[in-house]
């Protein structure tokens, strides 16, 4: 008798969209919201994930569980498969940079101060991508933004080191100065933290911001226990109640001119004590839209270098000696 043979069955392919879908069902906790997440009704993302499921022959999501969550098995397909997406995505991204002079399109998130670069910026972006999307707010905001893919690119105080797979590049770095009302007694202004501390209110950045985060960790350090009084949300507002004679402030030179208030009000001076800088920074992650993003930091880069110099030159000139550009 002719021997019997057993033909292997081979497994469904595992492809892209399936992926996405199973991704956004455990980042988003509901087979409801991964569909609107990746553009799918959601009887399409319940059959990618049992197509998924019977490809590995694992049950990926614990469906007793409210919200959904992964199974360990899911948990290790969610790690792969977000890198592996990632990657995807920078290969889609990097033929497009070497086949076209310009991108599909550029979703840029800016922290709020990096906007006083205003239409400059945004003209010079718009030559690099048929559609360019800019969007702007506080960073914890921007940060959660590029993760959940709703910007591609992003320039922001916070490096977010905690967060693997993401590129980081220097933009700008520059000190912390000190915005205090003009009539402020010149020897006061130079007294240092303590005694204006003690002369007037301090305005604060919120601590919702990053810059409002380092400057509460730089008065700790320095031992200060400063009264909360007055915490605003932007540059415009801290620096107008310091025209106003309403406190002091701790700020930056790119605040100050993103704040945009009457400078005949103001006396800028260094920081007295320890320096005090912070950093901007693009972040992307990794793998995706190369090439575009160092482009994007040298045009935000020169911008901020164009724009702090004439804006420095007459109202702290001293200030532009401790910046750097990259």
């Amino acid at each position: 008798m002719p021997r019997r043979t057993h033909k292997r069955t081979t497994p469904p392919a595992l492809n892209i969209r399936s992926l996405e879908a199973f991704v956004a069902i455990v980042e988003c906790g509901s087979i409801t919201r991964a569909a609107a997440r990746v553009g799918l009704t959601q009887p399409a993302v319940s059959i990618a994930l049992r197509e998924l499921e019977t490809a590995l022959g694992a049950t990926l999501i614990d469906r007793e569980m409210r919200p959904l969550r992964p199974t360990r098995p899911g948990t290790i397909l969610h790690r792969r498969a977000t890198r592996l997406l990632s990657d995807a995505e920078g290969l889609r991204t990097a033929v497009q940079v070497a086949t076209a002079e310009t991108l599909p399109s550029i979703r840029l998130g800016l922290v709020v101060s990096v906007t006083a670069t205003g239409a400059p910026l945004v003209k010079a972006l718009q030559a690099m991508a048929d559609e360019l999307q800019v969007l702007s707010g506080l960073t914890p905001e921007l940060g959660r933004a590029l993760m959940e893919r709703e910007v591609d690119l992003l320039i922001t105080s916070d490096p977010m080191e905690d967060v693997d797979g993401l590129e980081r590049r220097i933009v700008l770095h520059e000190p912390f100065i000190l915005a205090v009302p003009r009539a402020t007694d010149a020897d006061l202004r130079n007294a240092g933290l303590a005694a204006l501390a003690h002369a007037m209110p301090l305005v604060r950045y919120t601590t919702r911001s990053i810059i409002g985060m380092q400057i509460e960790r730089h008065l700790r350090r320095s031992g200060l226990d400063v009264p909360h009084r007055l915490e605003l949300d932007s540059s415009s507002s801290v620096l107008t109640m310091v025209a106003a004679g309403l406190g002091w402030a701790i700020t930056t030179p790119l605040c100050v001119v993103q704040g945009n208030v009457d400078m005949a009000s103001i006396a800028l001076c260094p920081m007295p004590g320890p320096a005090l800088a912070r950093t901007l920074f693009l972040l992307n992650r990794r793998g995706e839209m190369p090439g575009a993003a160092e482009r994007v930091r040298d045009l935000a880069s020169t911008q901020l270098r164009e724009l702090l110099a004439t804006a420095c030159q007459k109202a702290m000139p001293w200030a532009l000696r401790q910046m750097t550009f990259e």
